[in-house]
C-alpha cells in the first residue's frame, strides 16, 4: 500500500541513493538528479521531461551534433538550450543539470544520463528489463510460456518488461538477458562449444 511507498521514498532520500546502481559520468548525474527530484516529489515528472528532451535530441536535425561540438561556446549552448527549455516549461532541475553538463564539457553525455535515470526509475517501479533474442520470431504461445517461466525468477514486487528481437545468426534457440544475467541457449553457441570440444586432444 501507500505506506510501503513512502518508506521507500524516505529510505532513498536518506541515503541519496537510487534503488539501483548506475555507473560512470552518466550515472553520477542521473543519481544526483534522481536524489533532488525525489526530495521535491517530482521524480516521475522529471522522467517524462527527460524522455521528451531525448525525443528532441533524436528528432531535431543536428541537435545531437550541436551538443557534442566543441566549436560552439558554452555560453552559446546554454543560451540556445535555456531559451528552448524556458519556452517548453522544462523543470529547473533539468535545465540546471544540463547547464552544469555544458560547463563541464559533458553535454555529449545527456542521452546517457536520460538512459541511466530511466534505469533508476524502472528499478524504483520494480520493472525488470528482459530481452529475448531468437533466430525466428516467437509465436504467441511460445512467448506466454516463456513469460511464465521467467516470472518465476522475479521477486513478488517485480514485473517483467519483455522485449523480443530476432537474429538469424543464432540458427535456432534463444539468448535471454534478464536484469544483469545472460543465458545463451542458441544453436550457434552449442555448435561452437561442440567444435571446441571436438578439437580437444583425446
Amino acid at each position: 500500500g501507500p505506506l510501503i511507498n513512502s518508506e521507500a521514498v524516505v529510505s532513498t532520500q536518506s541515503t541519496g541513493r537510487g534503488p539501483v546502481q548506475v555507473f560512470g559520468i552518466e550515472g553520477r548525474y542521473a543519481h544526483a538528479l534522481y536524489s533532488a527530484a525525489t526530495k521535491q516529489g517530482a521524480a516521475d515528472q522529471i522522467e517524462g521531461q527527460l524522455n521528451s528532451l531525448q525525443g528532441a535530441i533524436d528528432s531535431v536535425t543536428g541537435l545531437k551534433e550541436y551538443l557534442s561540438l566543441p566549436v560552439c561556446s558554452k555560453e552559446e549552448k546554454k543560451a540556445t538550450l535555456g531559451g528552448a527549455f524556458e519556452e517548453a516549461g522544462v523543470d529547473p532541475l533539468i535545465s540546471n543539470m544540463v547547464e552544469t553538463m555544458i560547463d563541464n564539457k559533458r553535454s555529449n553525455h545527456i542521452s546517457g544520463v536520460v538512459g541511466a535515470y530511466n534505469t533508476i526509475m524502472a528499478a524504483e517501479r520494480g520493472e525488470v528489463p528482459c530481452t529475448v533474442t531468437s533466430a525466428n520470431p516467437l509465436s504467441e504461445d511460445h512467448l506466454e510460456s516463456l513469460k511464465g517461466a521467467l516470472g518465476k525468477f522475479l521477486k513478488p514486487n517485480e514485473k517483467l518488461l519483455l522485449d523480443t528481437a530476432t537474429d538469424g545468426s543464432l540458427i535456432g534457440g534463444m539468448v535471454v538477458e534478464i536484469g544483469d544475467k545472460r543465458v545463451d541457449m542458441s544453436t550457434a553457441t552449442k555448435i561452437k562449444k561442440l567444435k571446441a570440444a571436438l578439437s580437444l586432444p583425446l
